[in-house]
């Protein structure tokens, strides 16, 4: 099963886990490694996923 990708609200620093590298990620990364995933613990860090699936549902421009 492929990992749920998730989007950042705010910018977050942490650990690469594979170079432990400091990483930025600017907010509106999409982030689906979970080894990166579950070094962002704070919920408000997140995009809502109620606000994620409703941009989704939005038709594109013709």
């Amino acid at each position: 099963m492929p990992a749920a990708t998730r989007t950042l609200a705010t910018a977050v620093f942490l650990a690469d886990p594979k170079t432990h590298e400091t990483l930025l990620l600017q907010p509106g990364a999409e982030v689906s490694d979970p080894a990166i995933a579950e070094q962002i613990t704070h919920p408000d860090a997140w995009v809502p996923d109620q606000i994620r699936q409703s941009r989704r549902g939005k038709a594109e421009p013709s």
